[in-house]
C-alpha cells in the first residue's frame, strides 16, 4: 500500500499568527490558502462609509469567500497547503 503525504502549510507560517483562507468546514484535507482581502461597502442604514472586509483564496478571487484563521489552527485541524503559484507553491509534506 502506498502512503501519499500532502503538501502541509509551511512550519514559517505556523508561528507568530500569520493567517491563511479556508473555505469551511475545517477538518482534514481542507484547503489553506494565502489570503486576499477585498474591502466593501457595508449595508449598514444610518451608517455611509462603514466597510466589511471580505477574505477569499487568494488563488481563486472570484470563488466564494473563505474563513480566515490562524496558519497554526489550519495546521493543527489537517489542512494542506494550496500549491498553487499564488498561494504556497513552495509547499512541501512533513
Amino acid at each position: 500500500m502506498t502512503t501519499i503525504t500532502l503538501p502541509r502549510v509551511p512550519r514559517e507560517m505556523t508561528v507568530g499568527g500569520a493567517s491563511v483562507a479556508v473555505r469551511l468546514p475545517l477538518e482534514a484535507g481542507a484547503v489553506a490558502h494565502r489570503p486576499h482581502r477585498d474591502t466593501l461597502p457595508a449595508p449598514i442604514p444610518g451608517y455611509p462609509g462603514r466597510t466589511v472586509q471580505a477574505v477569499y483564496a487568494n488563488c481563486a478571487r472570484d470563488e466564494d469567500q473563505c474563513a480566515e484563521v490562524t496558519a497554526a489552527w489550519a495546521d493543527s485541524r489537517g489542512a494542506q497547503a494550496c500549491t498553487e503559484p499564488a498561494c504556497f507553491p513552495d509547499a512541501e509534506p512533513r
